[in-house]
């Protein structure tokens, strides 16, 4: 029976109206992308605001005239569309068309211990010493359902005005990622596969600068939702 009411919410509940929201960015972030080791090396570019790490947005090339853009929030809004590579980089206001939105229900809880987060010495880099820290699942098992052994990072210097960074707490927990790690935009990550043998997901940070842009939803969007059982 609880199985039945739990269906008919979801049924009922599986469009949402979504209200007329803009997005701030002050900043772009550039960065040299790896998905393995022997992978080709991609350019992404990433959309942030400095005092609020609730949400982000990368962009990389869909084609030589186009980016994918992938927008997401804490809240669950997400959303995928294509946008012409100019567009991207002149526009002030960057309207997402509804079809592009969904929304997902977060229902894990929160669990303070569920990291291990080890702040290292500061690191050489090219004469330059840095800072950086590692995270990992305190539970092997966990880190074995994620295939994620340990992740490292590397912190650009003079850039404690910018919040931990959304991107590279995705393979953690938002809310304690952004109050456990130093403030600062990423130099260098990785991470590495369960068995240790593959090198994951490494960002090189190239260039970043200043900016004024936002992101728009329009007010009405029917946004499919969907909810996630724990």
């Amino acid at each position: 029976m609880k199985y039945n009411l739990v269906l008919l919410l979801f049924l009922f509940t599986s469009l949402s109206c979504f209200a007329q929201k803009k997005y701030f960015f002050d900043y772009i972030i550039q960065y040299r992308f790896q998905r393995e080791q022997s992978s080709q090396v991609e350019i992404r570019y990433l959309l942030t605001n400095s005092q609020d790490n609730t949400y982000d947005c990368i962009a990389y090339e869909e084609d030589k005239l186009n980016f994918t853009m992938n927008f997401r929030d804490v809240n669950g809004t997400h959303s995928v569309s294509v946008i012409d590579k100019n567009d991207f980089f002149k526009a002030e206001t960057i309207s997402v068309l509804c079809e592009t939105l969904h929304y997902m229900d977060i229902k894990d809880k929160y669990d303070p211990f569920k990291f291990d987060y080890d702040f290292k010495k500061d690191t050489l880099i090219n004469d330059q010493y840095y800072k950086n820290y590692t995270v990992k699942f305190h539970k092997k098992a966990e880190a074995r359902k994620r295939n994620n052994s340990i992740s490292y990072y590397t912190i650009e210097n003079n850039t404690a005005f910018h919040l931990p960074m959304l991107i590279f707490s995705g393979s953690w927990d938002w809310r304690e990622t952004s109050k456990s790690v130093p403030n600062g935009i990423i130099k260098e990550s990785h991470r590495l596969s369960y068995s240790k043998k593959k090198y994951l997901l490494a960002y090189k940070l190239m260039q970043f600068a200043k900016i004024n842009k936002y992101i728009e939803f329009p007010e009405g969007c029917e946004v499919p939702s969907r909810i996630i059982f724990k």
